[in-house]
């Protein structure tokens, strides 16, 4: 079983979650990805304040302590990174190649950011909250020093479930996940969450920082062409657990295993294809389904005859959103999210009599499923070192 995060970049680390505590819905901090833009940074707590200013009645400057006064909150989620699967596509797309596992579910507990920006008096105007991180550093098309900095819409700030986040599972943030403070948006990709938060700023007008504008950004269709829209909300998206690619499996019942997440929605079903996407089963979900969630589902499959298969998934959120077949282009390296197949034979000579799932086989299959993973190759040091930290 593999205990450890799979290292992709190591200085800043960037890293993998193996996936085997998803049988458990939530998984464990050591194994929880990890995401860095710039080198994690040193803070004292003691002497580290949170300040937010701009277009606010009374700036505020706060300590780790007056934190802890406020009105707390605790949100379960799962966080994912905007090019988690980037390995995925071809052709091959310039930018971290992330294999499956950028992603992780937690409990995250901390103060609703409503809270704070109603305390600091937002005036008329406000159009977007800035958030500024800690980290510093440069990207080859940005030599210049810059922090980590992104902002969200006037209405997804004001959300109740946007913390402000301390702890994560129960235990206070560690300094690879953002110790002491950090934005917790459910729903939307993980570059939103930012991390090592030192300040927040009250806009009216939009922000056209480097991580806003030349990085994170996908095209869309309109009307009137091509637009660039900055990447938020999370889509649908499942992934196949077992079997793994390239399984012998034998004749009679073989169950298919896998996790599926619908951002700021509920999964609301996970279909299953065996033919290749001629035709699809609806699977069995397993677990909560709650809105920011990931979930688990299995598909009893009964295998009549020998031959080679090619086994896919696709999830739909609850109000009907489904995950596509192909990824679009627009999207560039972000959003990866199209079902993929999953090829597998079939051989006359064995037999699978599997049944549903207990808890020990859960366990299982998603260490199988992170030893897979963590073979799989990647070769990304001097994408990143040349501004491919995306």
């Amino acid at each position: 079983m593999n205990e450890e995060r799979r290292i992709v970049t190591a200085v800043p680390e960037n890293s993998e979650t193996p996936l085997e505590q998803a049988s458990s819905w939530v998984t464990p901090n050591r194994l929880f990805f990890v995401r860095n833009h710039f080198d994690e940074p040193r803070i004292d707590a003691a002497t580290w304040r949170l300040s937010v200013e701009g277009l606010v009645e009374r700036p505020l400057a706060l300590s780790l302590s007056d934190l802890a006064e406020l009105p707390e909150r605790t949100v379960f989620a799962t966080m994912e990174c905007a090019g988690n699967g980037r390995s995925f596509l071809t052709p091959h797309v310039h930018g971290v190649q992330w294999g499956a596992g950028a992603i992780g579910h937690a409990e995250w507990t901390g103060v609703p950011l409503k809270a704070l920006l109603e305390r600091a008096g937002m005036r008329p105007g406000t159009v977007d909250v800035l958030f500024e991180g800690c980290d510093r550093g440069s990207e080859a098309d940005h030599p210049e020093p810059m922090n980590f900095a992104r902002t969200l819409p006037l209405a997804k700030a004001l959300e109740r479930d946007t913390l402000l986040a301390t702890h994560m599972n129960g235990q206070p943030l560690e300094p690879i996940h953002g110790f002491p403070l950090r934005l917790l948006v459910p729903g939307w990709y993980g570059v939103a969450s930012v991390k090592w938060l030192s300040r927040i700023e009250v806009l009216d007008q939009a922000f056209d920082g480097y991580f806003q504008t030349k990085k994170y950004t996908i095209q869309q269709q309109t009307p009137a062409g091509a637009e660039t829209v900055v990447v938020g909300p999370m889509p649908v998206k499942s992934e196949i657990i077992r079997p793994q690619e390239g399984e012998t499996l034998g004749l009679g019942t073989s169950r298919v295993f896998g996790v599926a997440w619908a951002g700021q929605e509920p999964v609301g079903r996970v279909e299953v294809s065996t033919d290749g996407g001629r035709s699809w089963t609806e699977a069995e979900l397993i677990g909560p389904r709650t809105p920011y969630c990931w979930t688990l589902w299995e598909y009893l499959w009964e295998v009549g005859a020998p031959g080679r298969f090619s086994i896919l998934a696709r999830a739909a959120s609850a109000s009907g959103r489904v995950q596509p077949m192909e990824h679009d282009e627009l999207l560039g390296g972000y959003m990866i999210h199209f079902s993929r197949p999953r090829n597998v034979a079939v051989e006359p000579a064995r037999r699978s009599r599997d049944e549903r799932a207990d808890a020990e086989t859960l366990v299982f299959d998603m260490n199988a499923f992170a030893e897979e993973n963590v073979r799989r190759p990647l070769d990304v040091e001097l994408e990143f070192a040349g501004g491919g930290g995306i």
